[in-house]
């Protein structure tokens, strides 16, 4: 059965966003690949890759979230997405990364300007990319949480539009409105499974803020009708989702929070994400850079008469998180891992273009 609607996004908002998403002309649904020789080497029955490589040219799941964000931002100003209007507006966000070049390429999409928030240790090829997409960057000193914080006090002015996929608070509309387009991926993995004829039994899914997945989670949840079993995957530096869901509370992880896997970097949840997280996870796991560095050369060459993937540095992790289980006696016994096992992972960014390295 499908979840109550207490968690937001509902089912309703879930159904909403990709009718809106499927329509455009840029959409295409992203592929599920079976690898079974990567489910070889780590020794389970299947592992499906949701491959978010290529998706609306961008090459990562957060081009799901952020235009259907600002998209419903803009119609709640009166404003036809696209209009002349609209370019007296300025979309404004905070990024690691992934959601900044997203909700510049939103604003260019619906004809509106870009200021984007960085902390002071982003990742400079992704800083090019947004630039060059046309969005103006403003980096802050201090870490992604503290550029957060600044993207909220300039969205107080007129004409600014917060397009934020963190909610510190609770209570931002826009929020759970950029998590019901990152449901799109869910109810994506759902129908291609059951066209497959195939079955889960665990999610490995990274976690920056938690809100791709627990958007992800919450459309399969609300398609297939069947609760996931997550264990989310972090930084061993940035694992503010891990420490939350264990002290029962949202909880701050201190320090500059550096990592490889520069999109989760993350000291503190943000809170839709994370109850449906709380909900949904069976367990919560930090890695290391090594770990994410091993996994990602493995599987950008290919293991076992798999086709090598297209993944980055962010895209590995929820894979990484498997690999490290699967590889750790104690670990594996705990997860139940098998050879039954049936396992689903995102690749959440593909390569980053070379000329930006």
């Amino acid at each position: 059965m499908s979840p109550k609607d207490t968690f937001e996004p509902t089912g309703a908002e879930i159904a909403q966003a990709f009718s809106l998403i499927s329509s455009w002309p840029e959409y295409g649904e992203s592929p599920l690949i079976c690898a079974q020789g990567l489910a070889k080497e780590l020794g389970v029955r299947t592992i499906w890759i949701k491959d978010e490589s290529k998706r609306f040219g961008l090459g990562g799941v957060k081009a799901l979230g952020a235009p259907y964000g600002l998209k419903k931002q803009l119609l709640q100003q009166g404003l036809e997405p696209g209009s002349a209007a609209c370019n007296a507006f300025v979309a404004v966000a905070a990024t690691d990364g992934n959601h900044g070049l997203a909700v510049v390429w939103a604003a260019r999409k619906f004809n509106c300007r870009a200021r984007i928030f960085v902390g002071e240790d982003v990742d400079p090829a992704r800083m090019r990319r947004i630039v060059d997409c046309g969005g103006e960057l403003v980096t802050i000193n201090g870490t992604y949480d503290d550029a957060v914080l600044a993207a909220e006090e300039y969205a107080r002015a007129d004409h600014v539009l917060l397009i934020t996929d963190t909610d510190y608070h609770g209570d931002l509309v826009v929020t759970r409105d950029i998590m019901a387009g990152y449901a799109v991926l869910g109810v994506e993995c759902a129908r291609q499974l059951r066209a497959f004829g195939a079955d889960i039994d665990k999610f490995y899914l990274q976690c920056g803020v938690g809100g791709m997945a627990a958007g992800c989670a919450i459309g399969f949840w609300h398609e297939s009708g069947t609760k996931p079993q997550v264990c989310s995957v972090e930084p061993e530096t940035a694992a503010c989702v891990k420490a939350s869901i264990e002290n029962g509370r949202p909880t701050r992880v201190p320090g500059k929070l550096l990592t490889r896997m520069v999109g989760l970097s993350c000291g503190y949840p943000s809170l839709p994400a994370l109850r449906i997280l709380e909900d949904v996870c069976f367990d919560s796991i930090a890695i290391d850079d090594a770990c994410a560095k091993e996994a990602q050369d493995a599987l950008m060459s290919g293991i076992g008469g798999d086709d090598p993937v297209d993944t980055w540095d962010t895209g590995i992790s929820g894979l990484a998180g498997l690999w490290h289980v699967a590889r750790d006696p104690e670990l594996r016994r705990k997860h139940g891992l098998d050879a039954d096992s049936r396992i689903l992972v995102v690749n959440s960014e593909g390569r980053i273009p070379p000329e930006y390295l």
